[in-house]
């Protein structure tokens, strides 16, 4: 089964001045050098937040700015920030990510509704079987909506960086796999989701959101 948010073209951001185009946003466009190092999280909710007041007018207050040329969408990046801000050990938990996502739309008068599903470390005796990790994400996509995803550990897939924050956008589901398309610095790539759970050794999770 293959499923996917409906309009993934509106996550295309144009940076004019190179003629380039991006698939969501990357966290060096930030001007702070902190935010610049630890801002995947903040970046992650921005790049959902966007879609979401792209994709439903009557979400449209989520998103400000008039176009989404790669400067716009740095503002807009900025004002997540002050919302989804991470600690000093970054934006390690779905909560602190979920609350900053929900706490940003209250400000703009949108009520969003967070799912969460935590990713305990591989020793724990109640870690849910990797189906239900399917059954989530089939179900944040179902919803129109991309998921924020955390891994603190990358566990066997060579292609993710560890204590990080995508944006999945598509997936790909049978029986024995989970491959999911992401933004991930301003490109899409493609990660085994279910190699992902088998093997990270730490904790993570996934978010996503409704009205």
């Amino acid at each position: 089964m293959v499923i996917s948010i409906s309009r993934p073209d509106l996550l295309t951001i144009a940076d004019e001045e190179t003629a380039r185009s991006f698939f969501g946003g990357a966290q060096d466009w930030y001007s702070a050098e902190w935010s610049r190092r630890a801002g995947c999280g903040p970046t992650c909710a921005a790049n959902i937040l966007a879609y979401l007041a792209f994709s439903r007018p009557g979400l449209s207050s989520l998103y400000r700015p008039e176009t989404r040329n790669r400067p716009d969408f740095v503002r807009h990046m900025e004002e997540v920030y002050r919302f989804v801000t991470p600690g000093s050990m970054g934006l390690n938990r779905v909560e602190m990510f979920s609350d900053g996502v929900a706490a940003f739309a209250r400000s703009r008068g949108v009520s969003l509704h967070p799912h969460v599903f935590r990713v305990p470390g591989n020793r724990a005796k109640d870690r849910p079987d990797v189906s239900a990790l399917a059954e989530f994400i089939r179900a944040g996509l179902a919803c129109d909506c991309p998921l924020g995803f955390l891994n603190l550990t990358r566990g066997r897939v060579k292609n993710l960086q560890g204590w990080h924050w995508l944006t999945v956008t598509a997936a790909e589901i049978g029986k024995d796999n989970i491959f999911v398309r992401a933004s991930d610095e301003g490109r899409p790539i493609r990660l085994d989701l279910r190699l992902w759970y088998l093997t990270t050794r730490m904790s993570g999770g996934l978010a996503y959101f409704t009205v």
